[in-house]
């Protein structure tokens, strides 16, 4: 890490630690929705199921693909049975992520 004298880190390395932070932000409902899916013991295909979505669309949640749709965020919730204020808020830091980038 570059630093200056009076223990800063330089523009260049304040800009990647930003750059990293969005990126993690950004793919943290992908990470989530795969982690509690598993700990539940479901299928891609039960969960896609059980939510209402299709299959492509539950692949894509876990690629990163953040919901706009309220209804949709609550289905994905209650399939993972999580709570819905919850799950909307990390698709909003996720979306707002995205969006800056």
């Amino acid at each position: 890490m570059s630093m200056y004298k009076n223990g800063s880190t330089t523009p260049s390395t304040a800009a990647a630690a930003i750059e990293a932070s969005r990126l993690f932000w950004a793919s943290a409902i992908a990470r989530y929705t795969r982690v509690r899916r598993g700990q539940l013991g479901l299928t891609i295909d039960l969960a896609a199921e059980l939510s209402g979505l299709e299959r492509s669309q539950w692949l894509a949640l876990e690629d990163s693909w953040v919901p706009e749709e309220q209804a949709v965020i609550h289905a994905i919730a209650t399939t993972l049975q999580v709570r819905w204020a919850d799950y909307s808020i990390l698709a909003l830091f996720a979306r707002s992520a995205q969006q800056r980038g």
